[in-house]
């Protein structure tokens, strides 16, 4: 006995229905990875006006970084974008990699400095990762401003003290997310001046 015509039409959509859900892919988002964190890259630089007249700026980065949630999750690294940069309306994207395994939500310290012959912080940088430790084991437990404010008073400090010939432009801070670009750094100091921004 054959099936009426309205039923046999239904089941002839359903099958088509089945076919074509079974050949579309499934898209996900991978949720944040509290084992594995985050990357931070150094994703923009906007170069409003050069430190160094007659010549380009060849930047670099003392960059630290400093976990949400633990006191001794903490580092400091030296970053060079390898670029050399000039007065343009331009911005670059040079994406460097900064740090990886980095939890969502990290504060991030910066100084930047004009690299003029030989960099002077190669050789330091380890000083100033102890010295930043230290720092931030007193100000993880203060009122934001505070914690800020003390991170950024020492990684001048320490810069400074190791800092030779190289200029140094100014420093500044922001929180890096996951899947996220940070708010904009301003560094314009040794008459530089210039916008950073990172990912997360």
């Amino acid at each position: 006995m054959s099936l009426p015509i309205r039923l046999r039409r239904t089941l002839g959509a359903l099958a088509m229905l089945t076919a074509t859900v079974a050949t579309v892919p499934a898209v996900s988002v991978a949720p944040a990875n509290a084992a594995t964190g985050i990357s931070v890259r150094l994703w923009e630089i906007k170069c409003l006006e050069k430190s160094d007249v007659g010549h380009g700026d060849r930047p670099y980065f003392v960059v630290f970084i400093g976990s949400p949630t633990n006191p001794d999750d903490n580092r400091t690294v030296l970053v060079d974008p390898g670029i050399i940069t000039t007065d343009r309306p331009l911005p670059y994207y040079p994406k460097t990699l900064i740090a990886s395994q980095v939890p969502s939500g990290s504060l991030t310290v910066t100084v930047m400095v004009e690299q003029d012959e030989d960099r002077d912080l190669t050789d330091k940088i380890q000083q100033i990762d102890t010295e930043m430790r230290g720092q931030y084991q007193i100000s993880y437990w203060q009122a934001v401003d505070q914690k800020v404010k003390g991170l950024r008073d020492k990684l001048r400090s320490s810069v400074k003290r190791y800092l030779g010939d190289d200029d140094f432009l100014g420093d500044s801070y922001a929180t890096v997310y996951q899947g996220t670009v940070t708010s904009s750094m301003s560094f314009m100091e040794d008459g530089g001046d210039y916008r950073v921004y990172y990912s997360g």
